[in-house]
């Protein structure tokens, strides 16, 4: 029978095996959580890097709604000072967000990392493409690149170990504005910023000279009032841009006497549902005669329409002076048998701000409006957002371009990211 020898180990060579086995232990268990650490990190990162790009789009759209603004009705407008209160804007949005509970540690300057320029396409491949030029920019292009570092402390000394930007962010962000304007569409939660209000825009029959044409586009209405974009106030003083006199029925004239009128989106009128509309705008549910949408690329769109505005609607449009909404235009009005109201054949939409609102003598409301320049995600577009021209040869986008020949709206912008 054979015996199993046991073998005996001395102190010193037990001593000398634990000495082994621990600085292993060590390495391994530094090795493991190092592996956790870098995990973790590349987790945090992308949630940083997810909060830089929402920071960053946030800042383009902000210099994106100053680019565009009253200035742009001037007869000169001022390029540089639009782009001067973009940057400030695009700051102002940075430091009103954080990354990872930090600022995002970056300030944008022109020409550096804040860009402004185009949208023009490619003579190849036909999809466009920005391209930076300080003349009538309507693109916003920021690139972040190096901003303060968020990983933790493993990761850093990783970074500075393989000279790698591990615990860096960066993003690129194009933002860009459209004025070829067909529509309107609320959505969900969100109405369209415009008054329930018509203009007349032009009087064939000489009758009124108060009209859009004559008063803003041909600029014979006064230049009584200015808007501050600063203070958001109005007062008394030249700007440039003229003013139209909006007046409606008189007590004993008829609906055609006025050049205003107020429209029925839903509301029949009732001083509770118009005021709403008046400071809130519209909504799908006001608009759900119209499938939900304005749209304003074919024929004229009659509107059930009222010349009588109550004290009601009047408080309600003095209440919101100074601030700037979509109005309609209309070329002509049909009275109704009852003779206080009709049908106004609406044919533009146009943006505008109230500037003063009177009661006359004769007890017909009078507001006095300028034309405005706003951006609103609700605007509906004549050509799709996404590059229509992934699809199409130079030559047939070309064709196509030339065929739709979509109008722009000078005072109505959509403002949307492009990258």
């Amino acid at each position: 029978m054979k015996r199993l020898q046991k073998i005996q180990f001395t102190r010193a060579q037990s001593d000398a095996r634990r000495g082994v086995i621990t600085p292993l232990a060590a390495i391994v268990l530094g090795v493991v959580m190092t592996g956790i650490a870098l995990i973790v990190n590349r987790l945090w990162l992308d949630a940083a890097s997810l909060e830089v790009t929402t920071c960053v789009e946030t800042a383009a759209l902000a210099a994106g709604h100053e680019l565009v603004s009253d200035e742009l009705l001037k007869d000169k407008p001022d390029y540089n000072l639009l782009m001067e209160r973009a940057e400030t804007s695009a700051n102002q949005a940075l430091k009103l967000n954080t990354v990872a509970g930090q600022r995002i540690g970056i300030n944008l300057s022109k020409g550096d990392n804040l860009h402004f320029g185009k949208l023009v396409p490619d003579e190849e491949t036909g999809l466009r493409k920005f391209l930076q030029t300080d003349h009538e920019p309507q693109s916003i292009q920021i690139k972040t690149h190096n901003s303060s570092r968020l990983a933790n402390p493993v990761a850093d000394f990783m970074s500075d170990l393989t000279h790698t930007d591990l615990g860096r962010t960066s993003a690129q962000i194009e933002a860009t504005l459209d004025n070829h304007v067909q529509g309107v569409r609320p959505f969900e939660n969100v109405p369209v910023p415009a008054y329930p209000l018509a203009i007349l825009k032009i009087d064939p029959t000489g009758k009124h000279t108060e009209t859009w044409e004559l008063q803003i586009n041909q600029k014979r209405g006064r230049d009584e009032y200015r808007f501050d974009p600063e203070t958001k106030t109005v007062s008394r003083g030249s700007d440039g841009i003229p003013e139209i006199i909006l007046t409606g029925k008189p007590r004993r004239g008829e609906i055609t006497d006025a050049n205003m009128q107020l429209l029925d989106f839903g509301s029949d009128f009732k001083s509770e549902a118009v005021v709403r509309q008046i400071r809130s705008g519209l909504t799908r549910k006001d608009l759900k005669h119209y499938q939900g949408e304005l749209l304003f690329n074919g024929p004229p769109l009659p509107i059930h329409c009222s010349p009588d505005i109550e004290n009601a609607e009047q408080d309600a449009f003095q209440a919101m002076i100074g601030q700037c909404r979509i109005c309609f235009l209309y070329d002509q009005v049909t009275a109704s048998s009852q003779k206080y109201d009709g049908t106004a054949d609406c044919t533009k939409l146009v943006a505008g701000r109230i500037m003063a609102v009177q009661r006359t003598d004769n007890q017909t409301t009078r507001i006095i409006l300028q034309p405005a320049v706003m951006t609103t995600r609700t605007a509906i577009l004549a050509q799709p957002q996404a590059d229509p021209s992934a699809a199409l040869s130079t030559r047939d986008l070309k064709q196509t371009a030339d065929s739709l020949k979509p109008v722009t709206n000078k005072y109505i912008y959509k403002l949307y990211l492009t990258r």
